[in-house]
């Protein structure tokens, strides 16, 4: 045998890709024909503005708390995916976007101006946290953020002048005046336009030139220097931005509960809005949804069997997806849909 005929590639079926090699396969994102682009958005959201209306509040209220975990969600993922930072301490700003709705509402405020500001008050925070960080990376920042975690329920007992401490806090969730919604309904409609609002704004931010800035930090940090992306200003904003989105989740989370307390905003609950971003797909958008459903219903099953039985599950699935799923559940959609997809009429 010749050394020509020994280097002749094997002609022959390709090889299969394993089990494992096709999780870990990244996808590309679906490109479904225009009427479908249309059709489903619509249908989508008719089906969501009419749930509360032909359902109990049994199931209103987990839906609710599923569109509160998504703006959550997307925040946290604009920082972790796209951004690159760490952060295991994003449930210390869900607990002041929180606390501002119920100083708020007590001070006589209403409910949307306490909403608002459940907003910029923790942007101002993040942003002022985010200006040591810049200092800090990887394993250091997600030391310190999750230290601001662990702090924050002892921080809320100190503050008891304004948070009532362990006693809690009552809120007024119910609708304003003129508007014909029981609570439930009031609290799931108006986190539903919040959620659509923070969907769109983060599908702009990350396909926009501030999104390119992000990824190009998160990537190749003195590359993007080098090319005039301003590092300091790109971290900053990207911390605060990523802080007002779950402080405004909190204040639709103490609008739906109506009462508190510090117990509320442990460690634990940081921990999910970390598995929510893994399991849904870090870097995408639509992963915060499917994240959300997880950390919602998956707790609620495991529940049953065992208290202690949603951390171990939360621990198991990080495990599994950091190894074998990399791109979450936004990754398997796509490669069991992609084929699919393919074959509808329209698609050029």
């Amino acid at each position: 045998m010749t050394l020509a005929t020994q280097t002749l590639p094997r002609v022959g079926r390709p090889r299969r890709a394993t089990p494992v090699e096709w999780l870990r396969t990244p996808r590309p994102p679906l490109a479904p024909p225009r009427w479908l682009r249309i059709a489903l958005p619509v249908a989508g959201a008719a089906a969501l503005i009419a749930v509360p209306l032909v359902n109990p509040s049994y199931v209103t209220l987990p839906l609710t708390l599923v569109l509160i975990w998504t703006i959550t969600g997307l925040g946290l993922n604009l920082l972790v995916g796209f951004g690159g930072q760490i952060s295991l301490g994003h449930s210390a700003f869900f607990a002041i976007g929180a606390y501002a709705v119920a100083v708020g509402g007590e001070a006589g405020l209403g409910q949307l101006v306490p909403l608002v500001l459940a907003g910029i008050l923790p942007f101002v925070v993040g942003y002022l946290i985010g200006l040591p960080a810049l200092r800090l990376r990887g394993l250091q920042l997600g030391l310190v953020t999750l230290a601001m975690a662990m702090a924050t329920p002892a921080a809320i007992r100190m503050l008891e002048e304004w948070t009532h401490g362990s006693r809690g806090i009552a809120i007024d969730g119910d609708a304003p005046a003129g508007v014909p919604l029981a609570h439930d309904q009031w609290v799931y409609h108006l986190a539903l336009l919040l959620t659509a609002l923070a969907y769109v704004v983060t599908r702009r931010l990350s396909r926009g030139r501030m999104g390119r800035s992000f990824v190009a930090v998160r990537d190749a940090e003195l590359v993007a220097q080098t090319l005039g992306v301003d590092i300091a200003q790109t971290k900053t904003r990207l911390f605060a931005t990523s802080a007002a989105y779950a402080g405004v989740a909190g204040g639709l989370y103490a609008l739906l509960l109506e009462f508190i307390g510090p117990e509320n905003f442990g460690l634990m609950l940081s921990i999910s809005f970390i598995t929510l971003i893994v399991v849904g797909g870090l870097a995408t958008v639509g992963g915060a949804v499917l994240g959300a459903l997880f950390i919602q219903y998956v707790p609620m099953w495991t529940a049953s069997i065992s208290p202690a039985a949603t951390g171990a599950a939360y621990g198991v699935v990080l495990v599994l997806f950091a190894f074998f799923v990399p791109f979450g559940l936004v990754g398997l959609l796509r490669g069991a849909l992609g084929p699919l997809i393919g074959r509808l009429p329209g698609r050029r």
